[in-house]
Formats: structure tokens, C-alpha cells, sequence
């Protein structure tokens, strides 16, 4: 299944205001947890909480002597922004755990079956996994503010850890975040809803989330940019990184390893296939025929030529 314009515009106004409900949660919840307004010796922490917050207060410090250490010219950022920073390493972590999980759930554009046959995400606490959890480990549920889904998440990260480390795998200081129970539910039915059906056979989605994430730190530096001010070190990554849609891969691909390749033929007396069997001219006749249709306003302007063959889809 391809992804909608309407599923995709859902999808844009979703994660960004995911986006903000994490991490404004996210920064609340840390200051609840760890009592940070209070010192160390003041807030009477248990320990696991206590040892939890001198590991996130002990990494601060050691980013602002590395600030300091950088020489007289180099900025020493306030502790506040480097806080902000681990939570938002949380914030995506979770998410980006969750719209993959969300994925494997659904069924490949092509028809093929889910990665994932048991739906976590897919129907939250409706789920057929929380229900095998409810049933086989009923326990688990009681006393617990997530009725047991928290746990069962962690259960699907560790299972999925070995063969995806980069998504699943130890998350560092993010791991020291605490979600609240009602975000994390919150996310959960987000992600359901009906208006984004369409988002989880795409395998694009995960592109455009990387994309629509990052999309209000971009334009808050475009607004400095516009105010006067510079680009920090540490914002040039939200600035320059965006994600490439396949029809700008595939047009990049063929219009120079594509026409490299059709030139070597050509060189050496060669006929590709494609020049053979007349896809190439196909494929050219069909283009001007869509361009006189966009044009007349008969299909949308950012709708993609429809290809009908494996050769057609790779030139």
C-alpha cells in the first residue's frame, strides 16, 4: 500500500505534534523523577533514582569542561541544553522504536507479510500482544501504570535488539528519560489512528518521520538565520540533513550511472535491453504525455508517474 497525500499530511501534523508533546513531557517528567530543582543531597532520592540522576548530572559536566577545555573562543553551553538534549535523544529513540515497530507490523507494499505477525503497536492495549501478556502473565498488570505495555515494549526491543542494535539496542543517557505512563499512551493511539493507514505498507514512512521530526529545529534555524544570527556546531546536522525521496535517488541514480552505463554500451557497439525492447522510448513518450496532463491540471503536481515493470521502476 502507497501512502496517501492526505495519510502523508496526517503523518507530517502527527509527528510534529508527537514531537512536542514528547519532549515538553519528557522535560517535565525528568524534573519530577529526579527532583532537579532540589541538589543531590536535598532531594532524598531512592537510590536508583539517585545513582540515575548523578549519571545524567555527571555526562553534563563532562560536556561543559570538554566546552571549556576547547579553548577561549569555544562556548560553553548551560547544562539546560545539554539536559534538553538527552531528552530529546529520548523522545526520538521512543519514537523512532515505535513507527519501526509499527512498520514491521503492516504488510509490504508488494504484498508481502508482516516482518512482525503478533501487532504491539498496531491496536495498542487492544493488541493481540498485550492480550497474550494479560492472559499468560496477568500479574504483570496489576500495580503497574502502563497495565504491563511498558514491560511488553521492552520485551519486543530486547527480541529485536540482535538483528537491529542500531534502533533496539542499548540507547545510552536516553535511557535514563523516564516516560509517563499517559505519553506513552498517547503516542500509542496517535500512531493508530485510522488517517494513517496508509503510512505503514510505505516504506518511504520512515524517511518522511525522520524528515517531519526534524523539520521544527530546521526552521527554527532558518528563523535565526533570517534574525542574523549563525549556525552552532551543534545544530548542523538539524540543519543540513534531509531525507532524499526515491524519486530524487532514482533520478540521481539514472542520470549518472544510468547514462554512464548506456554510454559504455554505445562505446562498444552494444544495445541495452532497454533500448532493445523500447522501454527507454516508452518511458519518454509516457513522460510527455504526464507532463501535458499536469499541466491541464488533471493529476496533482506532486503526483508520481505510474510504472508498470521492474525495468521501468529501475530507469
Amino acid at each position: 500500500m502507497t501512502m496517501t497525500p492526505d495519510a502523508k499530511k496526517a503523518l507530517s501534523s502527527t509527528i510534529r505534534g508527537l514531537r512536542a508533546r514528547l519532549l515538553l513531557d519528557l522535560h517535565a517528567e525528568t524534573e519530577r523523577v529526579y527532583r532537579l530543582s532540589l541538589s543531590a543531597a536535598q532531594a532524598e532520592l531512592p537510590a536508583g533514582a539517585l545513582a540515575k540522576r548523578l549519571r545524567l548530572e555527571g555526562w553534563i559536566d563532562e560536556q561543559q569542561r570538554a566546552d571549556r577545555a576547547a579553548g577561549k573562543k569555544a562556548k560553553v553551553r548551560p547544562a539546560e541544553d545539554y539536559r534538553r538534549e538527552v531528552e530529546h535523544q529520548a523522545a526520538a529513540t521512543l519514537l523512532n522504536r515505535l513507527v519501526v515497530l509499527r512498520r514491521m507490523e503492516a504488510a509490504g507494499p508488494d504484498g508481502r507479510p508482516p516482518l512482525r505477525r503478533v501487532a504491539v503497536v498496531s491496536g495498542g492495549w487492544q493488541s493481540r500482544g498485550y492480550a497474550d501478556l494479560r492472559s499468560l502473565a496477568p500479574a504483570l498488570v496489576r500495580g503497574d501504570d502502563t497495565e504491563g505495555y511498558a514491560f511488553l515494549l521492552q520485551l519486543v526491543f530486547e527480541d529485536l535488539a540482535p538483528e537491529l542494535p542500531g534502533i533496539f539496542g542499548p540507547a545510552g543517557l536516553a535511557e535514563l528519560v523516564p516516560v509517563p505512563p499517559a505519553t506513552l499512551r498517547f503516542v500509542i493511539e496517535q500512531l493508530d489512528q485510522p488517517a494513517l493507514a496508509s503510512c505503514w505498507g510505505d516504506d518511504m514512512t520512515l524517511g518522511w518521520v525522520y524528515q517531519y521530526w526534524n523539520d521544527p529545529a530546521r526552521e527554527a534555524i532558518d528563523d535565526k538565520l533570517n534574525r542574523g544570527g549563525k549556525v552552532e556546531p551543534h545544530e548542523i546536522a538539524s540543519k543540513t540533513q534531509m531525507f532524499t525521496e526515491r524519486y530524487m535517488v532514482d533520478w540521481l541514480l539514472q542520470n549518472s550511472l544510468g547514462l554512464m552505463w548506456l554510454a559504455i554500451c554505445e562505446k562498444n557497439g552494444w544495445q541495452a535491453n532497454v533500448v532493445k525492447n523500447g522501454t527507454l522510448d516508452a518511458l519518454e513518450r509516457r513522460r510527455v504525455a504526464w507532463r501535458a496532463q499536469r499541466a491541464a491540471g488533471e493529476v496533482e503536481p506532486t503526483a508520481l508517474m505510474p510504472l508498470h515493470s521492474a525495468a521501468e521502476r529501475r530507469w
